[in-house]
C-alpha cells in the first residue's frame, strides 16, 4: 500500500541528495513504499552540470542556463534520510 502527500504541490523543486546528486524534479511527494518513506520525484531529471555563475539559487530563480546539463530521471524515489535540502524554484 501508498500513501501519498504532496511536499510542494505545483512547480518545480531542485532536490539536494547525500553521495553529491543534485536533481530538478517537476514534482515532489512524500510517499510510504512497502513501509519505508521516500521522496517521490516525478519528471526528474539529474542537474549533472549546474551552467551557473551563482550555484543553484540561479536555476532556482531564473530556470536552468544554456550550459545547464540535464539528465532524464523520470520517477525517482529517495529514502527520507538521504534527501539533504530542497530548493523550491520561482515560478513567477
Amino acid at each position: 500500500m501508498t500513501k501519498t502527500k504532496a511536499l510542494i504541490p505545483n512547480g518545480k523543486t531542485i532536490v539536494i541528495v547525500d553521495a553529491g546528486w543534485v536533481f530538478l524534479a517537476d514534482r515532489i511527494t512524500q510517499q510510504e513504499v512497502y513501509g519505508m518513506g521516500v521522496i517521490r520525484m516525478e519528471g526528474a531529471s539529474v542537474i549533472r552540470a549546474w551552467g551557473t555563475t551563482a550555484g543553484l539559487g540561479e536555476i532556482a530563480l531564473n530556470g536552468p542556463t544554456k550550459d545547464t546539463v540535464l539528465d532524464f530521471a523520470g520517477r525517482v524515489d529517495i529514502p527520507h534520510g538521504k534527501v539533504l535540502g530542497m530548493i523550491e524554484c520561482y515560478q513567477g
